[in-house]
């Protein structure tokens, strides 16, 4: 079957393109987000299921309507929050359903109105035409006869919360994609409140914005196109054009007394081509003239992007530039309804061979991407859904140093394709995470009205789009030197969000709380700190208004709700997108990249460890006011779970009192300097990647790792002066009598990390798919090579070599459950089931356990 354009396929799709996805969820409020092909009210309804077991729909209990935003002429996105009836809130241990109706919107044209006599609802808005209606059909978007979605709010109980992670699913990556075991996991306990997963919190790189297989491009930059309704032109500007436009801005007069001459300097640094740039030099180019496998050197010149550096020209060969494509982007990877059942042959649109072969690779790879899309879109209809963004959201090292700043913010290019990402990560992952910031008049609403006047204006409103840029928090450009502004906060550099004036800007981060956990999502992507020397220099991943903002607030915040009895949350979860604790062979390689320059290399400085300062102040904020924290993390490609167990007489940054010189004979004694010592245990638990998997994640997944395993350590802290002192397990006393003879005191704070064993794996699906896969027989012609190649993959694949003790480096999602005794502190803990497909029976899907002990750690410093 030929290729066929998305503009030819769109009035035969049905209404709903990707959707719904449940997303925040409370007991006072629902968020459901939909994307549609025409404008539409969207009403929804929340319903009581009878008994609470999710078999027979009950009496609507919240209700909602909103109308959709035009971010397109076939890309209408809404996110819908439904509220009380009659004040009747959602409670624990009852299954609700919801469904949504669609009615002609008032500002829809009269072309795009609903049919007379025709009722739009959910079902009936799903698929072309009607589809099987039953379970086990592909076409379903519920786990019960009636078909309409359902969820859970978490259990007042938390021996009963089911929280689900995972990160980094780039659609061509090699494995197989994890999402869908979600999908089984909530079918399996479906009926069953306390036992079906409760929240999802996807933790970063959602999508890849540059890494991209080339036939996706090919259909992204076509459904783009389509989707707006109109083709961007996209600002293509090099080094020589912007260092000429520099100049003649530079060389208009510095006159008080001519107010025009910031708008003269504005003028020239402006993108769009519908205003006349006599003087000014820029290219533009459309999305479909950056064809597919040719966009690194664009990437890299005109925009600035690192992803393709170090000799990898096919991490960008395909990079999203157009807002188009980052908004198809999510709409494929969600849904199944824009995916074309062929591409084109690669000898068709390739004429070198090398090329065509990768094309047709590709291909194969997203047929088995697309072929579970439906069990993916119908896991994130039927559970709250949270995310936050990493770099690929954007593109590789997003953010990463201030050297990422000053190359990408600073070229017309880099920066359209930063606004995009960001515009559309708004749109589709933001807008349901923090609806309230797109109410009425708040900051997102205004993004959402910017957004529709640039779509409608074809792209060429630019103050339209430099209102919008604001919203985003995209630094404005100095004029005199073209580069991103940026300012002092204390003494590190930070973005400069306040743009002419407007301070209002979106924010990344939030905290979800239930009635027993809250889970504090932060944002260490765009509120960094960049040191004021090296512009490579590894950056504090939160600024110091940040670690106020996203941390210290939402604590205090929890502390006086739990004081007025409106909660009772006894569990802190903490989302960092970029991980704590990370492999010593990770770490060992980024010190190296980082000594070396090479920071693009390996994401040097891209974990909180490279910035002991920073890490150490991290550690301070959460013990300051929990005695127990879980950090889900991801972005590394494998999963594994860590204990950080820390103590502290004076926290991190807090002068102790003048002590006086310690006797020699108490040195080691430190059990007698403990009082009033409080002690602490974080958890780290790791998901990645739901499809991404590579060859070393391959290797340390197995008992080779074993051979070089990851040794327990500890850290010695002071404050005066501020010293930090790493201790091996072997010399600790040593060590300890040293450090405390050279300072004269005993340390105000410690901590010691170790890893957790990853146990055996058990079975959770025999069969994933319901059935053995058909296995082709053996065939006695094969050459002397092939069987030997044979022999040594039958090796490979042996359960006992898959069975490593540290990490999972195959795709894999994770489920956290909580061990938590009313009484008897000492044994609570937290455990880690990470789902993923084995070699030795790839048909079948096992999980592997972490169980991490939270009992308050006495014997840290022994």
């Amino acid at each position: 079957m030929s290729w066929t354009p998305l503009n030819h396929r769109i009035h035969h799709l049905p209404l709903i393109l990707a959707g719904p996805i449940l997303r925040r969820t409370e007991t006072g409020a629902v968020t459901v987000w939909l994307a549609l092909k025409a404008p539409r009210e969207v009403e929804l309804k929340v319903y009581s299921t009878e008994g609470g077991t999710g078999e027979i729909v009950g009496a609507p209990l919240l209700q909602g309507a909103k109308s959709t935003v035009a971010i397109g002429k076939y890309l209408h996105v809404v996110a819908v929050t439904a509220k009380p009836i009659d004040s009747k809130v959602l409670t624990y241990g009852q299954i609700y359903a919801y469904d949504i109706e669609f009615a002609a919107s008032p500002d829809a044209p009269s072309e795009v109105a609903v049919p007379e006599n025709e009722k739009e609802n959910l079902l009936s808005c799903l698929w072309p035409a009607s589809p099987n209606l039953s379970v086990s059909s592909p076409e379903t978007i519920g786990y019960f006869p009636h078909q309409l979605p359902t969820f859970a709010l978490p259990p007042q109980d938390l021996n009963y919360l089911r929280i689900v992670h995972g990160s980094c699913r780039k659609p061509q990556g090699d494995g197989r994609d994890a999402l869908p075991i979600l999908d089984n996991s909530i079918a399996q306990f479906a009926g069953m409140a306390n036992f079906r997963p409760h929240q999802l919190f996807l933790t970063g790189d959602q999508i890849y914005g540059d890494d991209v297989a080339d036939p996706l491009l090919w259909a992204l930059t076509d459904a783009g196109d389509t989707l707006l309704g109109w083709e961007e032109n996209l600002p293509l500007m090099n080094d020589a054009q912007i260092k000429k436009n520099l100049n003649l801005c530079i060389s208009i007069p510095k006159n008080s007394e001519n107010e025009n001459v910031v708008d003269q300097k504005r003028e020239i640094f402006r993108e769009s081509p519908i205003r006349k740039q006599s003087k000014a030099e820029s290219d533009y180019k459309k999305p479909i003239d950056l064809k597919p496998g040719t966009r690194s050197d664009i990437a890299k010149d005109f925009g600035g992007f690192t992803a393709m550096l170090v000799n990898k020209p096919d991490k960008a060969k395909s990079h999203l530039f157009g807002l188009g494509e980052y908004c198809a982007m999510y709409l494929l990877v969600w849904s199944p309804v824009l995916w074309c059942t062929s591409f084109p042959k690669g000898k068709d649109i390739c004429a070198d061979s090398g090329r065509a072969k990768v094309w047709d690779r590709e291909v194969v790879e997203l047929g088995g991407f697309a072929g579970n899309l439906w069990r993916v879109r119908r896991a994130l209809a039927n559970i709250p859904t949270y995310m936050i963004c990493d770099d690929h959201d954007v593109s590789d090292d997003c953010y990463l140093n201030r050297e990422w700043c000053y190359r990408v913010l600073g070229k017309p290019l880099g920066r359209r394709v930063v606004q995009n990402a960001l515009l559309a990560y708004a749109v589709f992952q933001a807008w349901g995470n923090t609806p309230a910031q797109f109410d009425r008049e708040n900051v997102g609403d205004k993004l959402l009205k910017s957004a529709e006047k640039w779509s409608n204006s074809a792209g060429t409103d630019v103050s339209v789009w430099e209102e919008a840029a604001s919203y985003l928090g995209i630094p404005a450009v100095d004029l005199e030197t073209g580069l991103p502004k940026l300012k002092l906060d204390n003494d590190v550099l930070i973005l400069d969000r306040d743009c002419d004036g407007v301070t209002e800007v979106l924010s990344w981060h939030f905290t979800v709380r239930s009635f027993k956990h809250e889970v504090i999502v932060l944002d260490t992507r765009t509120w960094r700190g960049y040191p004021t020397e090296s512009a490579i220099d590894p950056p504090m991943l939160l600024t110091h208004k940040g670690f106020e903002e996203q941390i210290q607030q939402p604590l205090r915040e929890t502390d006086l709700l739990n004081k007025t009895g409106e909660f009772e949350i006894e569990a802190t979860l903490v989302v960092l997108p970029t991980n704590l604790v990370g492999l010593w062979i990770i770490d060992a390689v980024q010190k190296l990249d980082l000594k070396q320059g090479k920071v693009f290399n390996s994401d040097a400085g891209d974990a909180w460890n490279f910035h002991e300062l920073a890490f150490m102040k991290l550690l301070s904020e959460f013990f300051k006011q929990r005695d127990r924290v879980i950090v889900l993390t991801g972005d590394i490609h494998y999963a594994a779970a860590v204990r950080l167990s820390y103590w502290s007489d004076k926290h991190f940054g807090i002068c102790r009192p003048d002590v006086e010189c310690l006797s020699p004979a108490s040195e080691l004694d430190l059990k007698s300097q403990s009082a009033g010592r409080k002690y602490s245990v974080l958890a780290q638990l790791t998901a990645s990647a739901l499809i991404n998997e590579e060859w070393k994640t391959h290797v340390i997944h197995t008992k080779i790792k074993s051979v070089f395993p990851e040794r327990s350590h500890e850290c010695l802290g002071w404050n005066e002066p501020l010293e930090l002192v790493k201790i091996s397990r072997g010399s600790r006393k040593k060590a300890v009598a040293a450090a405390v003879r050279n300072r004269q005191s005993f340390p105000d704070w410690g901590y010691r990390i170790d890893w957790m064993k990853r146990q055996r794996a058990r079975v959770f699906l025999q069969h994933e798919n319901g059935e053995p896969s058909t296995r082709t027989h053996k065939n006695k012609q094969l050459s002397w090579l092939h069987r030997l190649w044979n022999f040594i993959a039958l090796l490979w694949r042996n359960r006992w070599l898959q069975e490593g003790d540290e990490v999972v480096g195959y795709s894999n999602i994770a489920i956290v459950s909580f061990q938590w005794p009313a009484e008897g502190d000492g044994e609570k803990a937290v455990i880690q089931n990470v789902y993923w497909r084995p070699l030795w029976e790839p048909d079948s899907v096992v999980y592997s356990q972490y169980f991490v002990p939270l009992g308050l750690d006495e014997t840290a410093v022994d």
